[in-house]
């Protein structure tokens, strides 16, 4: 009889166990609060990152900020300005805190870029109809040149961002 009441409480602790965490279970789903939802992209433009009148282009970064709670990067592609001839193209996005680096450089014994061109095309979805548009980053930091003897290229060039024909 002693090893029969053992288990019959034994059963009924463990019954008693699982109906709370089920229970527990049920309540914390019922009353939990709704998880955020990713905004929905209404629609989507392209911007072009060109640079004019620069000499010796061996490699560059460009920051571009961006209000991350209206508008989203969705794409990124090299431009072109300098061909096939740029085999390192990065980019990162820091959606904290609002800002898209872009890069690219030449490497080995070539000498740098002359003129104008476009450097990337940018693709951003936007979450509201009254967004206000991604600016490049004037900080030497996150935006600068560098010529083929790896020194900064002096600011008489023109960099701009601008929303792309067609889009």
């Amino acid at each position: 009889m002693f090893q029969s009441q053992r288990i019959k409480m034994l059963l009924i602790l463990m019954t008693f166990v699982l109906l709370t965490s089920a229970f527990g279970y049920a309540l914390a789903t019922l009353f939990s609060p709704p998880q955020p939802q990713e905004p929905v992209i209404k629609g989507t433009f392209a911007m072009d990152l060109e640079i004019a009148d620069v000499n010796d282009l061996y490699s560059w970064q460009i920051g571009i900020v961006f209000n991350a709670g209206q508008l989203k990067v969705l794409d990124i592609a090299p431009g072109g300005f300098v061909g096939n001839d740029y085999p390192l193209f990065v980019n990162s996005t820091d959606s904290f805190r609002d800002l898209l680096l872009l890069g690219g450089t030449l490497y080995g014994n070539v000498p740098g870029k002359d003129g104008a061109g476009k450097l990337a095309t940018i693709v951003f979805g936007y979450f509201t109809e009254d967004y206000v548009e991604p600016t490049i980053v004037e900080d030497a930091l996150k935006t600068f040149l560098l010529n083929s003897q790896g020194k900064l290229i002096p600011s008489d060039y023109a960099i701009t961002l601008t929303v792309a024909e067609g889009s």
